[in-house]
């Protein structure tokens, strides 16, 4: 097994702390912090213990793994600064299908990497051989004891995606300079005035925000685009591919990422083509429960009760055909009902950003965004 982390590395936080003439940390307190998920950071001096592990990052590692439903091709690109890009791109599909996730890496006591991002639990994987490979390890962080291939190699030069898929920020406009703070990473990004940004801004300029952050909710593309300053180097940048809301909050939400499994979900938004819609305000709440011990699903379509089941492979989610209660309500929640048991036939992929459940379609697209409820209730 790789050898433990150097107590000496001292998470970036506690440590620009110190360079402000904060009180010096133990080494076993900074270990301690690292472990609770501090984001990493490389001991400046001889001894240098993520890149003895990693390699010198940024970092970009690929290969192709064994999947319930066929071969997926992993890209994992690590930054020095703790975040991390994922794509899974299922080769079986017609035509070719790849789910995205963000998120913060750290390595911890047993040496192993670990991603936390938007997923219902985090990515292990083991380094091997000063970080030329990533072996895929299980859900607990164990081996995988199987004759088929476990290993993702690192790429020659680093070769990060373009990751598309559902992000909440705090949004901030200033001086004809849009920026966003990603939840996920925590990392801060310039907006391009381009696409679906101008609802974002409108929104933004009704709040009253005045300059201060704002949650928003959207659809985005994360590239490299020029610098506003021409001395500059070109840089990542957020394109708003959608626009979903603008909150009043002006903090990220709180709290650990909640499992898909045995979380209340109730319903926010239907995305349809005309726009978000919320359930009518006479029906009962749309909610959907994942059983934790087997692939079953019940909830509420906000008049019948749901049950069913579903199938799940990493980021794809499919759910079998729901059957329901015959119940009678108003003609607008049945219509809500019926629009709903609709999108939930197209699901095949999900997401998870801290207390938001956004299940997608086919091509990514968001079809319906719940928020986790305090109890698994759907009798509400």
């Amino acid at each position: 097994m790789p050898q433990p982390l150097s107590p000496q590395l001292v998470p970036q936080r506690q440590r620009a702390a110190a360079l402000r003439g904060g009180a010096a940390i133990p080494a076993g307190l900074a270990l301690g912090l690292l472990l609770l998920g501090a984001a990493p950071a490389a001991l400046a001096g001889k001894d240098k213990p993520v890149e003895r592990v990693l390699g010198p990052l940024p970092a970009s590692w690929m290969g192709e793994l064994p999947g319930a439903s066929g071969p997926i091709r992993w890209q994992v690109d690590l930054d020095a600064d703790g975040t991390y890009q994922l794509r899974q791109t299922y080769l079986n599909r017609d035509p070719e299908r790849g789910f995205d996730d963000i998120g913060r890496w750290q390595l911890d006591a047993e040496g192993r990497l670990v991603l936390r991002g938007g997923r219902e639990a985090p990515v292990f994987l083991e380094p091997m051989r000063r970080g030329r490979r990533l072996r895929k390890l299980d859900l607990e962080g164990q081996r995988i004891r199987s004759g088929l291939n476990d290993r993702l190699n690192r790429l020659i030069t680093p070769q990060p995606i373009d990751p598309q898929l559902n992000l909440v920020g705090l949004f901030r406009y200033l001086a004809d300079a849009p920026s966003i703070e990603l939840c996920a990473t925590g990392r801060s990004l310039p907006v391009a005035m381009e696409a679906d940004y101008l609802p974002l801004e409108r929104a933004y300029l009704q709040s009253g925000a005045a300059g201060a952050p704002r949650l928003a909710t959207l659809e985005g593309l994360i590239t490299t685009r020029p610098s506003m300053e021409e001395t500059q180097p070109p840089q990542r940048t957020l394109v708003v591919q959608g626009f979903s809301r603008l909150g009043e909050e002006q903090t990220c939400p709180g709290g650990e990422t909640r499992p898909l499994r045995g979380t209340s979900w109730r319903l926010q938004s239907l995305e349809a083509a005309s726009g978000p819609q919320q359930p009518p305000a006479n029906g009962r709440p749309v909610e959907l429960l994942f059983d934790t011990g087997s692939e079953r699903v019940s909830g509420s379509g906000g008049c019948n009760r749901l049950m069913g089941g579903f199938s799940l492979d990493g980021a794809a989610l499919r759910f079998s055909p729901l059957a329901s209660t015959k119940m009678a309500c108003s003609e607008p929640v049945m219509d809500f009902e019926v629009s709903v048991l609709r999108a939930l036939e197209q699901v095949r992929g999900w997401r998870i950003e801290g207390t938001t459940l956004t299940l997608l379609d086919e091509s990514g697209r968001a079809l319906l965004r719940y928020q986790a409820g305090a109890d698994p209730d759907t009798d509400a």
